[in-house]
């Protein structure tokens, strides 16, 4: 195994992460609305850091991510952000009738490059 390239490509993925947070951070900070948009990358960022970390799958849970982002009211965003960040292998693990409650799980399923 070529370890120097795997690290090297580990650092740039971090700093692919360091990037999207600082982005997310200077949004919040400016009290620019977070958009789903934003929300997913916020997802696929954790999934890639979770694929660094070496995780065969990471389960999120909806009311996390709300209270990581410090939204207030919306659930909605969070809830369609999240199942637009699934794969085909991903499993919803808990949903209620609307689909959109704070306790909406996903497992994503973590798949290496």
């Amino acid at each position: 195994m070529d370890y120097e390239k795997i690290i090297v490509d580990m650092l740039n993925r971090i700093c692919i992460l360091e990037e999207k947070v600082k982005t997310l951070e200077e949004k919040k900070e400016s009290n620019m609305k977070i958009g789903t948009v934003d929300i997913k990358n916020y997802i696929l960022a954790l999934k890639q850091d979770a694929i660094i970390r070496g995780d065969k799958f990471i389960e999120l849970i909806s009311n996390d991510i709300h209270n990581a982002l410090e939204l207030k009211s919306r659930m909605p965003m969070v809830c369609n952000a999240m199942k637009q960040a699934m794969n085909e292998n991903d499993i919803i693990v808990h949903q209620t009738a609307s689909g959109y409650s704070s306790t909406l799980t996903i497992r994503y399923f973590l798949e290496r490059e």
